[in-house]
């Protein structure tokens, strides 16, 4: 099974709350699944997850040689493992080998079932290492004018680094003047995998430090991120059988 970055190009679309419940669903199908907070300067998976760093080896020690892989991995539950970012800013001072993300992802992949990359939003060096290091993406947007010129620009960025966009999410929907889901196909020439409503009951889960997935699960935005989750393994495995048949 393939890394994924799941990429936006521009923050507050939710991108990272999306990427931590997506993995939690995965792995409540069943799939061995390893996150990586790869957004240097703005790590959340911890709060996210409601993970308690303390003193742990995290990403960034990792990047700057500090810490194995072995160390930096962390259990959260069986089927799910992560790999936090600091959210200590002593930790963007030291000097990070961004290189070293594509060796941590090989070696998580070798591991777990599927791998996903927070990956850092907007376009810096980070960012394209993040892209970099994982076979496929997947861009999340809100449906809006800023959100999805944002969102071609990643594709642009994916495809210039020959990575298969695997589709498109939109984020925070439901409202009165959302740029509808067929226009967006069109105009980004990508599949929408999922349409998540714009839902309130994500900022309690924020607050709890739970997964609104495992948190409020028949939640608007729960639901469609468990939909996202099965549409997301229905095409990898469509992908295996057509290599498989080749």
């Amino acid at each position: 099974m393939p890394c994924i970055s799941v990429a936006s190009g521009k923050g507050g679309v939710g991108k990272s709350i999306i990427c931590a419940n997506l993995g939690v669903a995965l792995s409540e199908l069943g799939y061995s699944v390893a996150l990586v907070d790869a957004d240097i300067e703005g790590a959340t998976l911890g709060l996210l997850l409601g993970y308690n760093l303390e003193d742990d080896a995290t990403l960034h020690d990792y990047l700057s040689g500090n810490a194995t892989e072995e160390e930096v991995l962390k259990s959260v539950s069986p089927m799910l493992n992560v790999v936090f970012g600091s959210v200590q800013l002593t930790a963007l001072m030291k000097e990070l080998n961004l290189e070293r993300l594509e060796r941590l992802t090989s070696w998580l992949k070798e591991r777990h079932d599927l791998v996903l990359i927070d990956t850092p939003p907007g376009f810096e060096e980070d960012t394209f290492a993040a892209i970099k290091a994982s076979d496929a993406v997947i861009i999340i947007l809100n449906p809006d004018i800023l959100s999805v010129t944002g969102a071609l620009k990643v594709r642009i960025v994916a495809k210039r680094e020959g990575k298969r966009i695997l589709g498109v999410v939109v984020n925070k929907a439901g409202h009165e003047y959302d740029i509808p889901t067929e226009e967006l196909e069109a105009f980004l020439e990508e599949e929408v995998l999922a349409v998540i409503k714009d839902d309130p009951l994500v900022r309690n889960s924020l607050l709890e430090g739970i997964p609104l997935v495992s948190s409020y699960p028949d939640s608007p935005a729960s639901r469609g991120i468990k939909e996202l989750a099965k549409r997301v393994m229905e095409k990898l495995t469509q992908d295996k059988s057509q290599v498989s048949g080749a």
